[in-house]
């Protein structure tokens, strides 16, 4: 479609708004920790050698409960699965701040609760952006996936760059230094700004998200609108036979 019709279909996509809205918020959420978790393990637990080690059981966490997150998304709304896996994350997460020097098994037992989330942020909100595609779709912005999977990997991108430049400026602030011993105070902004500030962020990205307007009937009936628009647009045979 034209440019400016297609930009009009696109600002006029409230699921794409809503969606696209909570992907770059609950995208900040997971960087934040990812951009500070060694600070935090190295000045906070105190505990550098276990950096390894609890990545290692947070991924192999997430890939085990995947398939009990997909089997649970075929009986309710997948947004709603996404919002339940960002509500469990950020119960468990919120007691990372509390924790000090040499509290590991602690944070072990954290990392293993929050990588249950894990695999859901990386499948459902694409399933969820399918769904936004149809939507266009049905609504005449043609065959447009490849506009909207650049568009979510820009999203992903800021959302890198938010968490850089909000924690960063934060543990500044604080007088935080990577290098030198640094005091309760700043201590305690690393642990707020690792773990406080990603429930914020899931917080907001759960509000945007419960409410998500295609469920399972709406998009089967965005799949009919575009069949019925095919059959619409597709030319019409009339005699001979096919070679």
């Amino acid at each position: 479609v034209p440019w400016r019709a297609g930009w009009t279909l696109l600002l006029a996509n409230r699921p794409f708004r809503r969606l696209i809205l909570a992907w770059i918020l609950n995208g900040t959420a997971n960087a934040i920790p990812a951009t500070l978790f060694l600070l935090f393990i190295t000045h906070v637990l105190g505990a550098p050698g276990h950096a390894g080690p609890l990545l290692l059981v947070y991924f192999a966490t997430g890939i085990l409960a995947l398939p009990l997150w997909l089997r649970l998304a075929r009986r309710l709304p997948k947004h709603r699965v996404w919002t339940l896996s960002m509500l469990l994350a950020s119960c468990f997460f919120i007691w990372v701040p509390f924790l000090g020097a040499g509290d590991v098994l602690a944070f072990y037992v954290i990392t293993v609760l929050t990588g249950l989330s894990l695999g859901v942020d990386l499948a459902l909100p694409a399933a969820m952006q399918a769904d936004v595609i149809d939507q266009d779709t049905a609504d005449g912005g043609g065959e447009r996936a490849g506009l909207f999977f650049g568009l979510w990997g820009m999203a992903t991108k800021l959302a890198l760059a938010l968490a850089v430049g909000l924690s960063f400026p934060l543990l500044g602030l604080a007088g935080f230094s990577a290098d030198g011993d640094n005091g309760a105070t700043a201590l305690l902004v690393l642990a707020l700004a690792y773990a406080g500030l990603p429930v914020l962020f899931k917080l907001a990205a759960m509000t945007l998200i419960w409410r998500f307007p295609i469920d399972a009937d709406t998009q089967h009936a965005l799949r009919e609108r575009i069949h019925a628009r095919e059959q619409a647009t597709t030319p019409v045979q009339s005699g001979g036979t096919a070679p």
